[in-house]
């Protein structure tokens, strides 16, 4: 787990963070990324995701290892003064480039975020990084950090990520094991850093045509 941390400051951890893992913890019991870095590499007396991932995307989270810092940088993440680019496998072409506006309300009984008039602002910007098989690369970036936000503004759109089970229709739903989401780069006050592409993610980007 030491090879997932990609930046370890004084006051944060910079971690790529792999499918399948909580970025915090939830109603299942499973160990969330901060206690299992604090099993492998700790302990750490003071370790919080500043964001969140869903549990099935890859790729950065920031984590803080003290009060201060967590301060600090939620104050930056609300000011814009973060940024983050993800990379997506979406059904079609949405465009050469573009923003989602959608406002955007959550189901909490079913964990499901859908358009709504009276929904949160969202705003999600977009650029066509390859045209593939029926599909596209596109390189995403948050302007707000709604759950399920990626997700919800492409499906809406029409073009929903490629293995999502809960806002793609078959068979798109079933190309890929996990929504093809991957966090792949963020952008700090004096630091960038970015997460390589996991093999699953690379794997399917290879057999749609890509590279």
């Amino acid at each position: 787990m030491k090879s997932w941390i990609l930046q370890d400051t004084p006051g944060f951890l910079v971690v790529n963070k792999p499918a399948g893992v909580l970025s915090q913890k939830d109603k299942t019991g499973d160990d969330d990324l901060a206690a299992l870095l604090q099993k492998s590499i700790g302990p750490f007396p003071f370790l919080a995701p500043i964001h969140r991932l869903d549990r099935n995307t890859s790729g950065i989270i920031l984590l803080a290892k003290n009060a201060e810092s967590a301060r600090e940088l939620s104050g930056w993440l609300k000011s814009g003064l973060i940024k983050r680019r993800y990379l997506a496998l979406v059904k079609g072409d949405p465009g050469e480039s573009g923003r989602y506006d959608f406002p955007l309300r959550k189901n909490e009984q079913t964990n499901e975020v859908f358009v709504h008039p009276t929904g949160e602002l969202a705003v999600t910007l977009f650029r066509r990084e390859q045209k593939l098989a029926n599909s596209s690369l596109v390189k995403v970036e948050l302007e707000t950090g709604r759950s399920h936000q990626i997700r919800a503004h492409f499906a809406h759109a029409g073009h929903s990520l490629l293995g999502d089970k809960k806002y793609a229709k078959k068979p798109w739903s079933e190309i890929f094991i996990r929504p093809a989401l991957h966090s792949a780069e963020i952008e700090l006050p004096g630091l960038r850093l970015k997460a390589s592409i996991p093999p699953d993610f690379k794997g399917l980007l290879v057999r749609l045509g890509g590279k």
